[in-house]
């Protein structure tokens, strides 16, 4: 990462842009929560929900929080997670608009999100978008451009909608600019 820019890019910002895409879970804080108040616990890397009002304990504490399935749930550190992972594949240089560059970096963290959240562990499998399908009278087709699937580079990016819009972001950067210039040589 040469551009400073970059990490100036907060989990705010990402929560800004994907408002409507997941669901959020905050750290635990010493305070007060009431009933169905979800955190997030740092100590142990888990979810709770609080099973009253009023509870002041650590979430560790099974008489008044009930651990929840990390499942569909996201933290913090799960963000922060793909922003390290976005950094060392993105080419923080592709733009000097911060604008651009702000909104390519965070739809590439949130493909790397997505992936870390569909991994699975020991049981994960890759699969594309889909391609086609259909039921009865209803059908469904995709068709990912041949310069993204054949590309060892790209492929990958391929697996979440937020890789292929990480992809169709990039993709007038990557064209570059030609020019033609007249010339001889000296014979």
């Amino acid at each position: 990462m040469t551009n400073p820019f970059i990490n100036t890019i907060t989990i705010n910002d990402f929560k800004d842009q994907f408002y409507r895409d997941f669901t959020y879970v905050d750290d635990w804080a010493i305070g007060s929560y009431n009933t169905g108040d979800k955190v997030f616990y740092l100590v142990n890397n888990k979810f709770y929900e609080a099973k009253a009002d009023g509870i002041t304990s650590t979430p560790d504490t099974f008489s008044d929080w009930n651990l929840l399935s990390p499942s569909g749930l996201v933290s913090s550190k799960d963000i922060n997670i793909a922003f390290s992972e976005a950094k060392a594949s993105f080419n923080d240089s592709i733009t000097s608009n911060e604008d651009d560059l702000k909104l390519i970096y965070l739809y590439c963290s949130a493909h790397y999100l997505v992936n870390d959240l569909n991994a699975n562990g020991v049981d994960s499998t890759s699969t594309n978008p889909v391609n086609s399908r259909s039921v009865g009278n209803v059908s469904e087709s995709y068709s990912i451009p041949a310069w993204m699937l054949e590309s060892p580079l790209y492929s990958f990016y391929t697996k979440t909608s937020y890789g292929l819009k990480y992809l169709n972001l990039i993709q007038g950067y990557l064209i570059g600019v030609m020019g033609i210039a007249q010339g001889g040589t000296n014979a």
